[in-house]
Order: C-alpha cells, then sequence, then structure tokens
C-alpha cells in the first residue's frame, strides 16, 4: 500500500502546473476522485473528467503564455492556518495567491481536491515552487 500524503498530493499537483505536464499528478488520482472549485459551478467526478480538464486547462495556459506572461501559473507549497497541506496558485503577479487547493488521500490515491478562495483557508507560505 501506497504512503501517499496530502503533502505529497500537494507536491505532485505544484510540479505538475509548474512544468504545465500533469501526467505525474494524474496517476495519483483515484478513479472516482473527485475535484471542485468554487468558481465553477460543478464539480468533476472521475480521474478520467478531471485529466481532460486539467491537459486543457494547461494547454491554454501555456499557449496564453507565450504571449503574455501576465497568463503564467505557478505554485507553491504551503499550509492553510489550520496547519493543512496545501498548494497555492498565483497567475501574473507572483506575491497575490488566487487559489489555495487542499487534498483528501485515502489508500494511497487523491480522492478529492478543492480549489478554494485562500482567504477562507488562509495562507502559510513556503516560498518553495517545486519543479
Amino acid at each position: 500500500m501506497s504512503t501517499l500524503t496530502e503533502e505529497d498530493a500537494a507536491t505532485a499537483f505544484a510540479k505538475a502546473w509548474n512544468r504545465l505536464e500533469p501526467d505525474d499528478f494524474l496517476v495519483l488520482l483515484a478513479p472516482d476522485a473527485r475535484y471542485a472549485s468554487q468558481w465553477v459551478f460543478e464539480e468533476l467526478v472521475s480521474a478520467t473528467a478531471i485529466a481532460d480538464y486539467l491537459r486543457a486547462k494547461m494547454r491554454t495556459v501555456k499557449t496564453n503564455a507565450t504571449y503574455a506572461p501576465q497568463a503564467r501559473v505557478r505554485v507553491e507549497i504551503g499550509r492553510t492556518a489550520y496547519g493543512q497541506p496545501c498548494a497555492f496558485m498565483t497567475q501574473g503577479q507572483r506575491d497575490a495567491v488566487q487559489a489555495a487547493v487542499v487534498f483528501e488521500v485515502k489508500e494511497g490515491k487523491v480522492v478529492r481536491y478543492d480549489l478554494c478562495i485562500p482567504q477562507l483557508l488562509g495562507a502559510v507560505r513556503t516560498g518553495v515552487f517545486p519543479i
């Protein structure tokens, strides 16, 4: 059995976004994983749906960042004010965290992750942007 932790999931997610290559994160998803965002009405259900979404999103960012540096996404490892490992997403300006991402891990797989308004969770930043 894998010993995947929430911190491992956050690091894999950050690496995926910082490289704009999602595959190493996607293999960590349970088949019935769920993804929800406070900015999107419906949550995604299934590793396949999440993979399709992330691949398309990263392709768009990669294309746009070539011509507009403010489109570049960077993801930092951190913790919520409650100590939960998470990832903080920035786009354009490095100092402004636009989203916090928290993970739920069970039996060695990511079963859920949520993109949240960072002010709701608090941001304990580390300055670590894994690549």
